[in-house]
């Protein structure tokens, strides 16, 4: 996927500035930044929870779409079916147990049978390692078992990427933890993920690629080792790592 020249504001409050990214498959890309600084309204522009109103967006050879003109409904569902969101507040519906909730989009939106989504649907808790929460409801669960149930629902949609805004920020360390590891097998498997994090840590263990945002722009874009190697010496980006690492209070 790709972002061209996008733009996109809030009022009279410009978040995001000529923005030129290439996010490949296969590869987990990590967008990193102060707060405030625009990266997750990169992220949903990618499955257009936030629509920039200018610049061009090529998803894949399939669809391509041009910010300054009305998009279809049928380029939005594609869209939609391909790109899984995973956000920070899980986002579970409370009135459904575990199994209809990660059930719920293959059975309406790609029409499965309730039999196939539920085989599905169970590999899938399997691999996030909740087998046994199947019939439990969200408020039943641990925030990070709600999250990777939320992933496991991602996943159920075979998409092309994976979003991820701020997966982890709301839980605590030991919970953090739990995430974190399902991703990092995730990544091993090559699947394609686009995550916002502040976790600088999880961050450099996991990206193929980083890029850095402030103030809706992009001033860095390109290997995860470059970024955190001694030898950048991007003074901003030396600063904003040695501020989240806690290294200048040393």
């Amino acid at each position: 996927m790709k972002l061209k020249h996008v733009n996109k504001s809030f009022g009279s409050n410009q978040v995001l500035t000529d923005i030129n990214l290439e996010i490949p498959a296969g590869q987990v890309t990590v967008l990193v930044g102060p707060s405030g600084s625009g990266k997750s309204t990169i992220l949903r522009s990618l499955n257009l929870l936030e629509q920039p109103e200018s610049g061009h967006y090529e998803f894949d050879e399939h669809l391509q779409i041009d910010f300054s003109q009305p998009l279809s409904k049928k380029d939005l569902l594609y869209l939609r079916q391909n790109t899984g969101m995973v956000f920070q507040d899980y986002n579970l519906f409370s009135h459904l147990n575990i199994l209809d909730n990660i059930t719920a989009a293959p059975r309406h939106v790609l029409k499965q049978s309730k039999a196939a989504a539920e085989a599905t649907a169970k590999k899938l808790l399997a691999k996030v390692n909740l087998a046994d929460k199947a019939q439990s409801l969200p408020d039943q669960l641990s925030g990070g078992q709600a999250q990777r149930v939320a992933i496991a629902r991602a996943l159920t949609m075979n998409p092309k990427f994976i979003l991820l805004d701020e997966p982890t920020s709301a839980l605590d360390p030991e919970l953090e933890a739990e995430v974190l590891k399902v991703l990092l097998q995730l990544a091993k498997e090559k699947q394609s993920l686009v995550i916002v994090t502040h976790n600088l840590a999880f961050a450099q263990a996991v990206a193929d690629k980083i890029v850095f945002v402030e103030a809706g722009q992009i001033l860095y874009d390109g290997p995860g080792t470059a970024f955190f190697s001694e030898e950048n010496q991007h003074p901003r980006i030396k600063r904003f790592i040695s501020s989240m690492t806690f290294t200048n209070l040393l």
